[in-house]
């Protein structure tokens, strides 16, 4: 081991003694930037891996937050102007569980943590305002949760309570404030729900109090009439203009299929029929009638001998004709008495009709024909047959839920495309295509070439020039440096040879490589010290 790192020493210092100073201080500098390429991957190597712990944060988190990793003694950084907190890559699990203990982040808001450092002695108007805080907190909370928001505030109107029992107390109102995350909107249902949500945690608040809005002013949910019928009528054009963009969407899809895409216009009039209906039939059947009750008395009774006399009060006097009484059968009566009810079959229908029942539909759509190039180079427009046209009916029909008896129509025209906008447009996205195409063509051909040229006549020349010493060292070791040794070589007797010119072999050497014959004369020169 001793020995190969001697011999590897002596090599180099053999090799540095015939290195000129400009050749040294490009092998030293060389060197220096290899030495500080690899300090500096180490250092990179070594250095922590930062990621992302929060990100979008306002100031009042951020703030919560960095204090709280302070006083831990955690390391971190803040990017995007301060919105984002970055740690070390294995500890961002472990603090977020930690701070989430901590109800960090808390979004900006207050909610029922605020009762946990509750001090004696409040009075009612705090307590009432700090739990409307809570409540409003809790509520932006829960509503960010949303994928398509991104913050959100709650404002919460409840009016006072009223003295008397017969003054008619107001409702509470709520606004709702969304900061959308990116471009994305709220569909309708989510706005509702919403707005139920809110409802529900407020006393006697009804959706159609709850105003929501976004950060760009726009009307999301509110502001409804207070009348029914007004509010039934805006229901009813949106479910309109809902099975109508359903209809045409339906009939575009499934026709761009058969004639092509962008060649089909559909435009469908619905006729909705929103009446509500209810109505309540008795019907009877006189031929299913039934015995309900029945009841039946019979009174049989025998009495005495019917008496006989005067009449009157001469019979009862004494001395008078006295009365009697006949011999013969006793009298005897019979009563029977019988009422039978009967109950008539009976059918009570309680029927509401549907509402938004389709009284009419009225389909309208414009094909695109076909076009041939003529022999002048002109495009000529070439209307559909009536068989293609009979067919698209047929289709648009069977998918629309087309009924005759219902009075439904069904038109199907063929007609040319104005497509000289959309020519305009097509040419100006491929002119950008082609020219971002050979941009990027440019941008990779010149750093191609940039390396070629960096590498030919930069990186070629110093590594020819550094190892050129090398070279010219062995060929002047290799170039016999007195007559007397080219004798000793070749065996012959040191007697000159009168006929070989070394004058003109030393002019020679000079003119056909300047470089070599230099060094050679600094290596004479050299020696001779």
């Amino acid at each position: 081991m001793f020995e190969f790192l001697n011999t590897t020493w002596a090599q180099i210092v053999e090799a540095n003694k015939g290195l000129n100073a400009s050749r040294r201080g490009a092998i030293i500098a060389v060197a220096i930037v290899c030495f500080l390429g690899i300090l500096s991957v180490a250092y990179m190597a070594n250095k922590p891996d930062y990621q992302i712990l929060f990100s979008g944060l306002d100031a009042t988190d951020a703030q919560s937050v960095t204090q709280k990793l302070s006083e831990d003694g955690v390391p971190y950084r803040l990017e995007r102007e301060g919105n984002a907190i970055m740690v070390p890559a294995g500890q961002v699990h472990k603090l977020r569980l930690a701070l989430a203990t901590e109800g960090l982040p808390s979004g900006g808001t207050i909610g029922f943590e605020i009762f946990d450092n509750s001090t004696f002695g409040m009075t009612e108007f705090v307590q009432k305002l700090n739990f409307k805080r809570a409540l409003q907190g809790e509520l932006a909370r829960t509503i960010s949760q949303l994928r398509e928001i991104k913050s959100a505030r709650v404002h919460i109107a409840t009016p006072k309570k009223k003295i008397f029992a017969t003054d008619k107390e107001d409702n509470p109102t709520a606004t709702v404030v969304l900061k959308m995350a990116g471009r994305t909107r709220l569909k309708k249902g989510k706005v509702k729900s919403i707005a139920h949500l809110v409802a529900s945690s407020v006393e006697n608040l009804s959706p159609e109090n709850v105003t929501i809005v976004d950060t760009e002013g726009t009307l999301l949910s509110g502001g409804e009439p207070s009348d029914e019928t007004a509010r039934l009528s805006s229901t009813q054009m949106e479910h309109r203009k809902t099975l109508e963009k359903g209809l045409e969407k339906r009939i575009t899809s499934m026709l761009e299929n058969v004639v092509g895409i962008g060649k089909i216009v559909t435009r469908v009039n619905a006729d909705i029929d929103f009446t509500r209906t209810e109505r309540t039939e008795k019907t009877f059947d006189p031929n299913s009638q039934v015995a309900r009750s029945e009841q039946r008395s019979e009174s049989k009774s025998m009495g005495a001998q019917s008496p006989f006399g005067v009449p009157g009060a001469q019979s009862n006097l004494p001395g008078g004709e006295s009365s009697g009484v006949t011999s013969g059968k006793p009298a005897t009566s019979n009563n029977t008495q019988e009422t039978v009810n009967y109950e008539i079959n009976e059918v009570v229908s309680h029927i509401v009709a549907p509402v938004g029942d389709i009284k009419r539909l009225s389909i309208a759509v414009i094909v695109d024909g076909k076009y041939e190039t003529t022999d002048e180079g002109e495009r000529q427009f070439i209307p559909r047959s009536d068989e293609e046209i009979k067919q698209l009916s047929d289709l648009i029909s069977a998918a629309a839920g087309v009924d005759a008896k219902r009075g439904d129509v069904v038109t199907v025209k063929s007609s040319p495309f104005d497509n000289s906008r959309f020519a305009d447009e097509i040419e100006e996205a491929s002119t950008e295509a082609d020219r971002q195409f050979y941009g990027e063509i440019i941008k990779y051909a010149g750093m191609g070439a940039l390396a070629v040229i960096i590498f030919m006549f930069v990186l070629r020349p110093v590594m020819g020039w550094i190892t050129a010493t090398s070279r010219d060292m062995d060929s002047l070791r290799a170039f016999p440096q007195t007559v007397r040794e080219v004798e000793e070589q070749l065996g012959v007797a040191a007697t000159p040879d009168e006929s070989i010119d070394y004058r003109a072999k030393v002019t020679q050497l000079f003119e056909s490589d300047p470089k070599i014959a230099a060094e050679m004369v600094r290596e004479w020169l050299r020696s001779k010290k």
